[in-house]
Order: C-alpha cells, then structure tokens, then sequence
C-alpha cells in the first residue's frame, strides 16, 4: 500500500511539473508590440509550430471544401489528375520509379508554389462553372449570377459568398479586412466590375493560397 501511494504522489508531482512548464512555454513572449490588435484581430503564434501541407492533404482539403472530385479538381492535359500525376513531388509526394526519387522531400521545392497555384486555380474555376451551370443549385458560389458583372461592393450576397469561402477553407468567419480585401478582385483596372464567375475564381484562389490554408 505504501509504495503504491508513493507511486500515485509521484505521478501527481510529474503531472504537476509538466503543467507548470507548458504553461510557461505558451507565456513566452518577445516582447514585440507589433502584434494584431483590435476585436476579432489575428494574433500571431507565440509557439509556431507549422507543418506544409503534402499533396494527398492539399488534394483532400480542396476537394472536400469545394465538393469536387480528383478528376474535377484539376487533370494535366485533360487526362491524368494534376496531383498525382505532374505536380506530386512539388507537392511533396514522389514517384521512384517514374523520376528516381526514393525518399520524400523535407522542404518544399521552387516548383511547389507553382504547383499550388496550379491546382487551386484549377479547383477554384473548376466549381464556378458547376455552379454557373447549376444555376439556382449552385454549391458554393450561389446568389448571385455567375454570367453577369459582379454586384456591387455592398451587396449582400458577395459578403454570403466570402464566408462561405472561409467556413469552407479555413473553417472561420472572416475579418472585416479580409472581406474588404477580397471585394478590390471585383473590378478591372478600369474600374469596370468582372464578370461573376471570374470574381468568385479570384476570391476562392486568395483565400485558397494563404498561408492559413496551406500550412498547419
């Protein structure tokens, strides 16, 4: 019984310890004042601990948030699916027999950025025109028409469209300037507002490219 209550105070005293050290970890601050401020602001980590994500991750996250298939998300000369195919080791993936790597890469290459945007455009324009055929049945880009030029800044459907983007993306509600910055895509440098469905590509390629969705 003795030892047996030694044991326990022991495990009580680690646990303790363990507390009392992950909680001055995540206290640790530099000391910078250039942190976000403000209600609802991002504040940046005090502990990064960020992991890329590799090409069957960046395949399932665009896929699920965009309810396509590999198929529909982006095919390499309208045949073989982009991620498995051309873009797997810019991704992070390898194929040794076909291009002589044997061992995945641990940091991403100067082609991943290309590769990315690659594939997230394709995703991205691939779902508005489903929806711009889908009319009234739209999936994501719904309320607005995706043939016409795109409303007006303030209309409430673009915001609708924003969040819907990042509630599928990057599972959160979007800033104030985040909205603000996506709604500057909706007009040329005329001035002249784009056309729908080329607004809703742009939009859903920001925020599918940031930093937030593409590391975790």
């Amino acid at each position: 019984m003795r030892t047996t209550s030694m044991m326990s105070n022991w495990i009580v005293a680690l646990a303790l310890a363990l507390t009392s050290l992950a909680g001055c970890k995540g206290d640790e601050s530099d000391g910078s004042s250039d942190e976000a401020e403000g209600p609802g602001a991002l504040e940046p980590s005090k502990d990064p601990d960020v992991q890329w994500k590799r090409a069957a991750a960046v395949e399932h996250d665009l896929t699920r948030a965009l309810e396509l298939t590999p198929d529909q998300l982006c095919l390499e000369v309208g045949t073989a699916p982009c991620v498995s195919q051309v873009h797997l080791v810019a991704l992070g993936g390898h194929d040794p027999f076909g291009l002589g790597l044997y061992e995945s890469v641990d940091t991403p290459l100067a082609t991943t950025p290309i590769a990315l945007d690659r594939v997230a455009l394709s995703g991205c324009a691939a779902r508005a025109d489903l929806d711009q055929a889908a009319g009234a049945a739209a999936i994501v880009f719904k309320g607005f028409d995706l043939a016409a030029p795109t409303p007006a800044a303030d209309a409430p459907e673009l915001a609708a469209m924003i969040a819907e983007l990042y509630h599928r993306l990057l599972a959160r509600d979007p800033l104030e300037s985040e909205i603000a910055a996506l709604l500057e895509l909706r007009v040329d440098d005329s001035g002249e507002p784009i056309r729908g469905r080329d607004f809703a590509t742009l939009a859903c390629y920001a925020v599918a490219t940031t930093t937030e969705f593409l590391f975790f």
